[in-house]
């Protein structure tokens, strides 16, 4: 850019040497600062004095616009370019209109001419980005202090921030704003002690609007609060949700724990209960041969029953009551079968059978009948101890 300019300087200074001085341009009046609201449109003006030979603009150090005698060249379709002369003194205007205007076109724009002189002016292109109040309506208790926090974001510069109280302009020792350097943004905390319901305005202005973009909402104060969450910042329900999640990881593990617990008493018991139930055949055993010990005595294995022919009377059962004399059977006389019968000797599971008392020699009871006094004699008495 400097090279250009440079070579349209040497041009002037040459076609003032070779021409007379007095026709070389002069500006007269040179463009001025302009600000807008994006997206508006952009106008400056450049006037020559009478003998002009060229015109031309530059915006931001880019060649725009050239005028000529011959004509005009615009290198920009958001630009438009037109001109006019004063039919009393003879002066050129050149006016340049950049349309739709945006934050990117910001910057220097310069009117130069045939001669060693330019004037530069300066665009500023403004941008209006949003406002919000981001704690929204809440409902208080009485004597509580609030804080309010108004975050106007997007704008070009940042916006100078007001508050009202029911529509009224509040004072700035209620508020304070922070501005980031360098930033396109603002954040302003505005902290009272309500003693009554109201509604607070946040304001956001720059220059090129005509009226301050606003964020309103209301501040009621009651004794009792009808819900905690419209009072509830942000911060405090993370908190809540933090405090919760780690209580429930707690419970469960507590929950965990109490059935591992559980389960091991179970088992613990289960595993005595078996080990007693294994033990009680054989207790039970030695229980039942000690209660047949003390109950019955020993047996005595040595004692064998003489055979003896008992004779006894029968009366006999025909009309005349004759008396007949019976022969006993001997011992050897039994069958094998009923020697052979133990009553004390049941059946018994094989497991039962492992434990059972052994069965005692089985002696047969001879049928009681009416002895005689020679039979008695020959019975051998043993006594069992």
């Amino acid at each position: 850019m400097d090279g250009e300019r440079k070579t349209w300087t040497l041009i002037t200074v040459l076609l003032c040497l070779v021409t007379d001085y007095g026709s070389c341009s002069e500006i007269l009046q040179g463009p001025q600062n302009v600000t807008v609201l994006t997206g508006s449109s952009a106008s400056f003006t450049c006037t020559v004095k009478e003998g002009w030979q060229s015109v031309s603009w530059y915006l931001a150090d880019i060649f725009v616009v050239s005028i000529t005698h011959a004509g005009t060249t615009v290198s920009s379709n958001n630009i438009n370019a037109r001109n006019s002369t004063n039919s009393v003194n003879g002066a050129f205007t050149s006016e340049i209109t950049i349309i739709n205007a945006n934050k990117n076109n910001s910057g220097t724009v310069r009117c130069s001419s045939l001669s060693a002189s330019f004037q530069d002016a300066y665009l500023t292109v403004q941008v209006n980005g949003s406002v919000q109040i981001t704690n929204g309506s809440v409902t208080v208790k009485p004597n509580t202090n609030i804080s309010m926090v108004c975050n106007a974001s997007g704008w070009f510069p940042a916006p100078a921030i007001t508050w009202k109280m029911n529509n009224t302009l509040a004072s700035n020792l209620y508020y304070f704003t922070d501005y980031a350097t360098g930033a396109d943004s603002a954040v302003s905390t505005f902290t009272i002690n309500p003693d009554g319901d109201m509604n607070l305005t946040c304001l956001a202005s720059i220059s090129t609007l005509n009226e301050p973009q606003s964020a309103t909402v209301n501040v009621a104060v009651r004794e009792q609060i009808q819900g905690s969450s419209s009072s509830l910042t942000q911060t405090d329900i993370i908190l809540i949700a933090v405090f919760c999640s780690i209580g429930g990881l707690l419970l469960l593990i507590v929950i965990i724990t109490i059935i591992v617990i559980c389960c091991c008493k179970k088992k613990d018991r289960e595993s005595s209960y078996q080990s007693d139930a294994r033990k009680a055949p054989d207790r039970n055993g030695r229980n039942l041969r000690s209660f047949e010990r003390d109950h019955f005595g020993e047996n005595n294995f040595g004692y064998t029953p003489e055979p003896t022919a008992v004779e006894q009377s029968f009366h006999s059962n025909d009309a005349t009551n004759s008396v007949y004399n019976e022969v006993m059977p001997t011992f050897e006389a039994y069958t094998s079968q009923e020697i052979a019968y133990n009553p004390s000797e049941r059946a018994y599971t094989p497991q039962e059978r492992a434990y059972a008392p052994p069965a005692r020699p089985y002696t047969p009871q001879v049928p009681v009948r009416d002895w005689t006094d020679e039979s008695l004699k020959q019975i051998r008495h043993v006594t069992h101890v």
